[in-house]
């Protein structure tokens, strides 16, 4: 069988060496993984384009990884992570956002949650998600929201030691007591590491979103084998 190859959907640049970096850590032999950075999905949320747009450049850009190899892609955008899914079921290719496994995580670990994010076209998505998982475990939270636009600019100058300052000291500065705190964009994980005063505990999405997507990886490759090894040829696994 061929090996696996996780394709990682990116809106910008920097997250090639974010994602490259965990994959390099946690993926295990035999896997690969392919880049595509495509920032113009991120502009064309946060300037609000038509969700048929949306749709339809996402799934370029998806139906691109699936040509170039990838047989489970991993959306590292969380504005766009919602749609990205509902593509991926259309093109039927394996398709996770980055933040689900941050947000199931978080639901889990508290009622109160706080979800800070630096863009608008985050909030919304993110806190929809907690509710979805929140609906699905039986469970019941309450939603604190914190948008943080001035730290965005740091971001996009490629400053990330400010912007990760920027985050840290606004989220210690609140007076808000939840029970735990979601780093909404992949680009904040690392501000983190800058909170380990805090009780409540701090999710972030890349670590999570890699090893839930590598999971889907070995299990997709495991009824690979498991429809070879019952002596299927290729045209029925094509078929099935």
């Amino acid at each position: 069988m061929t090996d696996p190859a996780l394709g990682l959907l990116h809106t910008a640049a920097a997250h090639r060496d974010r994602f490259g970096a965990l994959l390099k850590e946690l993926a295990p032999p035999g896997v690969t993984w392919i880049h595509s950075v495509r920032e113009e999905l991120l502009r064309e949320a946060l300037d609000g384009a038509p969700e048929a747009r949306q749709m339809a450049t996402i799934s370029a850009a998806l139906d691109e990884l699936r040509a170039n190899g990838a047989t489970q892609i991993l959306c590292t955008c969380s504005s766009i992570g919602r749609l990205a899914e509902i593509a991926g079921a259309r093109l039927k290719v394996a398709t996770l956002r980055v933040d689900r496994p941050m947000a199931e995580r978080a639901v889990a670990q508290g009622r109160h949650i706080l979800v800070v994010a630096c863009l608008p076209s985050t909030l919304t998505p993110t806190a929809a998600l907690l509710r979805e998982c929140a609906a699905a475990s039986d469970r019941q939270v309450e939603i604190e929201t914190m948008l943080l636009p001035s730290a965005w600019r740091w971001f996009q100058e490629g400053n990330e030691a400010a912007f990760n300052r920027a985050i840290a000291e606004t989220v210690l500065d609140s007076p808000l007591t939840v029970d735990v705190v979601v780093l909404a964009q992949a680009s904040m994980a690392s501000a983190a590491a800058l909170l380990p005063q805090l009780t409540a505990p701090v999710l972030s999405s890349p670590r999570l979103g890699v090893e839930a997507a590598l999971s889907r990886l070995a299990g997709q490759r495991i009824g690979g084998d498991r429809r070879t090894s019952n002596g299927n040829n290729g045209a029925e696994g094509r078929r099935a």
